[in-house]
């Protein structure tokens, strides 16, 4: 298997749901063997608790400057890198419970 950085494969503007799928095989919460396919339904139907997951985590790393959100609901990995001993100047990442 080839391992391939996240920020590389969100190079170019991703329609959010193919953009989740990507972090979810990233992080291995998609299996490898499921196809975008077979899982489009979780982003897309409400109470799926893994596109739920990965679509907060989509915007949490909008809002810490790693990804770029554009009108049509398309992510980018962010050619800038943000400064992470800077914290945010906007409303603050919920806490983690």
């Amino acid at each position: 298997m080839t391992s391939v950085l996240l920020r590389d494969s969100l190079g170019d503007w991703t329609d959010f749901d193919v953009a989740g799928y990507r972090l979810g095989e990233f992080l291995v919460v998609i299996p490898p063997e499921r196809s975008f396919g077979s899982v489009k339904g979780s982003f897309w139907i409400d109470g799926f608790p893994v596109g739920i997951m990965l679509d907060e985590m989509l915007e949490s790393m909008v809002k810490a400057g790693f990804l770029e959100k554009n009108d049509d609901l398309q992510y980018r990995w962010n050619p800038v890198q943000p400064d992470i001993d800077q914290p945010l100047d906007e409303e603050p990442l919920p806490p983690f419970t």
